[in-house]
């Protein structure tokens, strides 16, 4: 019995009515092709950083800044008035033996995975695969100089994957060796916080100081300053 139900919409179907997918036109020499490996075959050892932790111990706050004068110099007697600064150097240090700390513990780990690509990556895979054959002599078996079958799959394998190995402990160094950076920034910022606390002086005595009102500063946003007492 035919389906009396009417249809949906205002287009009304035949029962013999069916969807034909359209044809695809044919590929044409023309179509773009996929780029190959570009760094196929190629040796990039050479760009593997070999990282180390320079410091033995961390630069006291007592000395200059790097690139700062070290204050003996006499050139500007005037000290802008400024709000009060506190700062807790002690916790700051300690926040930065526990950055280094971190960081000599994950260069010893790059410095141990470097090592095993660099020593192994020309056998890994099997590039060097031979066959083997039974020696009754020995009743053992005993490698022989043709190349096992796998030999040809793992050296093609190893062209591509090396690369990709080595760019990926380029990208592991060059991340250690930012935050080794971010380190000498925070040792940089003691020492200057250091550097300001020395030449820091009190009032004159009877001379008026312009300062600012440390209770109208809101989320770093400052007013203009207000004249002292």
């Amino acid at each position: 019995m035919a389906d009396k139900t009417p249809p949906k919409g205002n287009i009304h179907h035949s029962p013999y009515d069916q969807w034909i997918p359209p044809e695809s036109p044919p590929p044409s020499d023309s179509d773009p092709k996929p780029d190959p490996d570009p760094d196929k075959n190629k040796d990039l050892s050479g760009l593997v950083p070999n990282i180390t932790v320079d410091w033995g111990g961390l630069p006291s706050f007592n000395f200059p800044p790097p690139g700062e004068s070290s204050g003996n110099d006499d050139h500007n007697t005037e000290t802008p008035a400024t709000p009060p600064i506190k700062v807790d150097l002690g916790g700051m240090r300690a926040a930065e033996n526990s950055l280094l700390n971190l960081g000599r513990t994950a260069v010893d780990a790059y410095q141990g995975l470097r090592q095993d690509v660099l020593s192994a990556k020309d056998t890994v895979f099997g590039q060097q695969d031979t066959d083997w054959v039974k020696d009754p002599s020995v009743d053992q078996h005993v490698p022989t100089e043709r190349p096992g079958q796998i030999q040809d799959m793992a050296r093609e394998f190893a062209a591509s994957m090396n690369p990709v190995m080595e760019r990926a402990l380029l990208f592991m160094g060059s991340t250690l060796e930012l935050y080794g950076r971010y380190i000498a920034l925070v040792n940089k910022t003691g020492q200057t916080y250091s550097e300001v606390d020395r030449h820091a002086r009190f009032p004159e005595q009877g001379k008026d100081v312009t300062v600012f009102n440390s209770g109208d500063l809101h989320l770093g946003h400052g007013v203009p300053p207000s004249p002292g007492p």
